[in-house]
């Protein structure tokens, strides 16, 4: 019987491939941090937290829930735009799963690991949804885009960002990061004051 040749993994695959680990190792350093906490650093995390417990979360101001949603994606693509970008993208990347890893295992360490879920996905779930996805892509052709100008400094000259699909996915992704923030801003204080109340 003959078999197909397998097809090689196209630039793009190995640059989601990276901004994937990157991410993962940052989940990773996260949670391991927020495992070796020690009794006063449990202390401050619960003295922040704790206040959620049984009260309305407040919503929060148009400017910190954009901030929140669009400066990682916004670093990613504008460092695509230099040739350090191939750096420092993946640990833009990683610092992202880093600090959304702890804050979530934070959670369930105050509140327990059925409640603090519970909570983390109230308050993350939605917009999380909405927004890693684009961080993954701006950040992957953020990548081939610092690669493409290493490429011409070395007469290698390559364009990843070009025709009209890249336009399109790049409005797409401005649309998802808008609608990240708005359900943060509208929709997960509601439902972690809903959560909120349980625990």
């Amino acid at each position: 019987m003959e078999t197909k040749p397998m097809r090689p993994l196209s630039s793009y695959s190995v640059a989601l491939g990276v901004i994937a680990l990157a991410f993962l190792a940052g989940i990773t350093g996260g949670c391991l941090l927020s495992l070796q906490g020690g009794a006063a650093a449990d202390g401050a995390v619960a003295d922040y937290l704790s206040p959620l417990a049984g009260t309305a979360v407040p919503r929060p101001s148009v400017v910190r829930a954009l901030m929140d949603t669009v400066l990682y994606p916004a670093l990613c693509f504008l460092l695509g735009f230099a040739i350090p970008g191939l750096a420092l993208i993946p640990v833009t990347v990683c610092a992202r799963g880093f600090f959304l890893a702890y804050a979530i295992s934070s959670c369930a360490r105050v509140f327990g690991a059925a409640g603090g879920t519970a909570l983390s996905l109230a308050l993350l779930g939605l917009p999380l949804l909405l927004s890693l996805p684009c961080l993954f892509w701006l950040g992957a052709h953020g990548l081939l885009s610092s690669h493409a100008l290493l490429g011409s400094a070395m007469r290698k000259p390559g364009v990843p960002f070009k025709g009209k699909d890249s336009f399109y996915r790049f409005g797409l992704a401005l649309c998802a990061l808008a609608a990240s923030a708005a359900a943060e801003i509208y929709v997960c204080p509601a439902l972690a004051t809903f959560v909120s109340a349980k625990l």
